[in-house]
């Protein structure tokens, strides 16, 4: 009986030894935490003052137009940010503008600020404010708006010399359709217009935007 010896096995490779995650990935991954952490802590701050950081100043609540008394209707309080060139009005100060004329239209929504209330009244010198009353047929169906360059002429068959005006404010009809146009007019023109005035014998004629 023949015996075969069988070789001998190659022994298996030994396993490969299994490492610890390396932990520099997890310190990374805590200092973007924590940098995200801070990022969100600052814009935080930023809202917070964002929102903090505003002051209650006078807004427009119903328009005014130039030459008008502003009232006390008009203004609401309203929230703002301090931004530099912008000149608001604080809200515990509104008493101080209630009744000045504006010196320029004030519209709704808008800041009320102190150049549009602290500027020259009219008239100004070398000026004057001349109340004229028309009748109807004295003026055109739609009434001149404030600041309509107009000019006024003589209803009647003489040498009176034309004036021209600028429109500062414009009355309502009374019971018997008179309406009051005040009007600002050279130094020069305003006695002889009070005259004529004082007649009811000036007639209105509306001229171009900018004629004035």
């Amino acid at each position: 009986m023949t015996v075969k010896s069988v070789p001998d096995r190659p022994a298996p490779p030994a396993p490969t030894p299994l490492h610890p995650p390396r932990r520099h990935r997890s310190k990374l991954l805590i200092l973007v935490g924590v940098v995200l952490s801070a990022v969100c802590a600052v814009g935080t701050v930023a809202v917070f003052r964002s929102t903090s950081d505003t002051i209650a100043a006078v807004g427009v609540a119903a328009p005014v137009r130039f030459g008008e008394a502003v009232t006390e209707a008009a203004l609401r309080e309203v929230e703002v940010h301090p931004t530099p060139g912008l000149d608001p009005i604080p809200w515990d100060e509104r008493a101080q503008i209630v009744g000045k004329p504006a010196t320029s239209d004030l519209v709704v929504g808008n800041l009320v600020t102190r150049s549009q209330v602290e500027g020259p009244s009219l008239p100004v010198v070398g000026q004057q404010l001349v109340g004229v009353p028309f009748k109807a047929g004295q003026m055109p169906g739609g009434a001149p708006t404030t600041r309509s360059p107009v000019l006024l002429v003589s209803a009647e068959a003489d040498d009176w010399q034309p004036v021209r005006a600028s429109v500062l404010r414009v009355g309502t009809p009374d019971a018997s359709g008179i309406r009051v146009v005040d009007v600002v007019v050279p130094a020069a023109d305003g006695p002889r217009l009070a005259a004529k005035a004082a007649a009811s014998a000036v007639v209105l004629i509306m001229l171009p935007m900018g004629a004035g």
